[in-house]
């Protein structure tokens, strides 16, 4: 099946609320949007092979889930009472440890067939098992920015290092492009300055992102202004961090300094309010 029309759809665009189209058509061909307006734009010759009654529904464009560690949904609900640290330590570190990586391929996918169904088409995600992430993203026809979570204070933290780095030669433009990725350093007190250096070093060398946890809890916050006396978004900027493309996730206990700092820095911030 070729050709698609989608229509009676009210077309929600990016553009503003003036450019909303109450009665619209949109025209697809060959898995790719061909046109997309009022009722009766199309031209007459064009002839679609389905046509989709999408009266009383609302087209827009496909949401972003900014923030993800996707095959975790597999982890849903559990002990997930327990504030952040103790949940990581104790209960969340300790399970990961027995993920296989089929199991992470896996429960990707069944994130993916909620977001599909959500609406969500694209999504930025860090965890482990990337390869197998990525043929996730590659299967669903999603796209996603992708990156090996590394934690520097893990036994595993080089061998993240360098799974990283193979991931990105592996993966960035994969899938027809629609795979783009990132590296993934999890936090600043999960990652010292002498590890970041190393991830910067990378960023640098294949010319990547890098999306981090930051200013998460106010244990976290307390804990960086404990050991290096400025806070989380202050000290990495002091490390250089925010010169490069940023993707901030969390970013709850910032100060209006952090903030200016972030603007400045344009890094791009996932708010996720709750950890």
């Amino acid at each position: 099946m070729d050709k698609i029309l989608i229509r009676g759809a009210t077309v929600i665009p990016m553009t503003g609320p003036e450019k909303i189209i109450e009665d619209g058509e949109i025209a697809i061909e060959a898995g790719k949007i061909k046109a997309v307006g009022p009722a009766g734009m199309i031209d007459k010759g064009w002839l679609a092979d389905k046509i989709i009654d999408a009266r009383g529904m609302v087209a827009l464009p496909g949401f972003i889930n900014c923030h993800t560690h996707a095959a975790m949904t597999l982890l849903r609900s559990y002990a997930d009472d327990l504030p952040l640290m103790q949940w990581l330590s104790e209960r969340i570190w300790p399970l990961e440890e027995r993920l296989t990586a089929e199991d992470v391929y896996w429960g990707t996918m069944l994130c993916v067939l909620e977001m599909i169904k959500s609406g969500t088409t694209t999504f930025a995600d860090m965890y482990f098992f990337m390869d197998d992430v990525a043929k996730a993203v590659r299967q669903s026809g999603m796209r996603a920015s992708l990156s090996r979570g590394m934690i520097g204070v893990a036994p595993t933290a080089q061998l993240a290092l360098v799974e990283s780095e193979a991931f990105v030669q592996e993966w960035n433009g994969g899938a027809n492009g629609r795979i783009t990725t990132m590296l993934g350093p999890h936090a600043p007190h999960t990652c010292p300055p002498a590890y970041l250096e190393k991830v910067m070093a990378l960023a640098k060398k294949f010319n990547v992102g890098i999306h981090i946890h930051l200013a998460e809890t106010l244990q976290e916050a307390a804990d960086i202004r404990k050991e290096y006396g400025k806070s989380s978004i202050a000290h990495v900027n002091e490390l250089g961090l925010l010169d490069f493309p940023v993707l901030g996730a969390h970013c709850v206990h910032v100060s209006p300094e952090d903030i200016k700092i972030m603007k400045e820095k344009n890094v791009r911030v996932a708010h996720n309010p709750e950890s």
